[in-house]
């Protein structure tokens, strides 16, 4: 099986998920994540900002 990962509007979800149910069970899996439960992905100055910061933390270490 493919997964496939999917950001959606409020006002789409409940007609995609039915059309989705309308699949076999045994060929399509609907694993539904809340924002709460899925991380916010973060923009690459934070990503890198975080990083420098766990280097640099490292770096202190090893010294």
């Amino acid at each position: 099986m493919k997964h496939l990962s999917v950001e959606i509007d409020e006002k789409l979800y409940e007609p995609l998920l039915a059309l989705l149910r309308q699949f076999p069970e045994d060929r399509v899996h609907i694993l539904e994540q809340t924002p709460s439960s899925h991380p916010q992905a973060l923009s690459f100055e934070e990503a890198m900002a975080h990083t420098l910061d766990k280097n640099a933390e490292l770096y202190k270490r090893l010294a």
